[in-house]
């Protein structure tokens, strides 16, 4: 009886390990308390010309 227990508590622990281990490194790093209204990812690239006139075009089409 005790070795099936020791087993199944090793099998747990063996489980639950990964569990305890946390995020991923690059997620530990997130800041937790954020600032209302603050975008804190990166900057837009801006749109070329013939982008901007390519959304225009499509946009245009959707209006009623």
């Amino acid at each position: 009886m005790t070795v099936i227990r020791r087993t199944a508590g090793l099998m747990a622990l063996l489980l639950v390990t990964p569990l305890l281990a946390g995020c991923n490194e690059e997620e530990q790093a997130r800041p937790i308390h954020l600032e209302k209204g603050v975008y804190r990812g990166a900057a837009d690239t801006q749109l070329s010309a013939d982008q901007t006139r390519a959304l225009q075009q499509r946009s245009a089409g959707q209006r009623f």
